[in-house]
């Protein structure tokens, strides 16, 4: 090393930095290539945290639709333990009816059957509409005829063809009815001319 007469150091003589250049250009892409593998290894984390995942999903749906099938496969099981007494006093009523000719009694024991009936339906929730004498209510009635009348109010059920149901509060057959409408003074003046022009 050369000094100058004042015992400084020479600032013109070359300074060997080249090999740090390349290790700092070497150590910025190592720590490139780190980042680089630690990004991969969180993008296969996170691939395989996925699979697990929509794996349990699968699995949940398909425990879900299982026991979606078991309630609906069972869910009329507590209704049908109750009706098989029921079931069993038919049977033996039927059984009953071959063995006598005793009228009142088959007629006693069908009602018997009849109330056990009701009361299982009633217990389960159903209960019967009312329709004969009551206004018409779309919501729970089905006309099926209507008679002209002014006997009563109009839209008053006349008739009751077969009978609704509620379950629950929830309509599940609407009583099929004949409904009263107001005969037209048109149609009655019309009707007296017919019968007129008939004699």
């Amino acid at each position: 090393m050369k000094t100058n007469p004042n015992n400084n150091i020479d600032e013109t003589e070359e300074k060997t930095e080249i090999p740090e250049v390349e290790e700092t250009e070497l150590s910025a892409e190592e720590k490139l290539q780190n980042e680089i593998d630690h990004l991969k290894k969180q993008l296969m984390d996170e691939k395989d945290r996925y699979l697990r995942l929509n794996a349990e999903f699968d699995n949940s749906c398909k425990r879900a639709v299982k026991n979606h099938e078991e309630f609906i496969k069972y869910a009329g099981e507590k209704i049908i333990q109750e009706f098989i007494d029921v079931f069993e006093s038919l049977e033996r009523g039927i059984e009953n009816a071959k063995k006598t000719d005793n009228k009142d009694k088959l007629i006693e024991g069908m009602e018997l059957v009849y109330k056990k009936f009701r009361v299982v339906l009633e217990k389960n929730g159903l209960s019967p509409i009312k329709a004969l004498g009551e206004k018409f209510d779309h919501y729970r009635h089905e006309a099926m005829m209507q008679t002209l009348t002014n006997d009563c109010e109009e839209d008053t059920i006349l008739e009751e063809f077969a009978k609704g149901y509620i379950l629950n509060g929830k309509v599940i057959r609407y009583s099929k009815v004949r409904v009263s409408k107001f005969e037209t003074p048109y149609k009655k003046e019309s009707t007296i001319e017919t019968e007129n022009e008939v004699k």
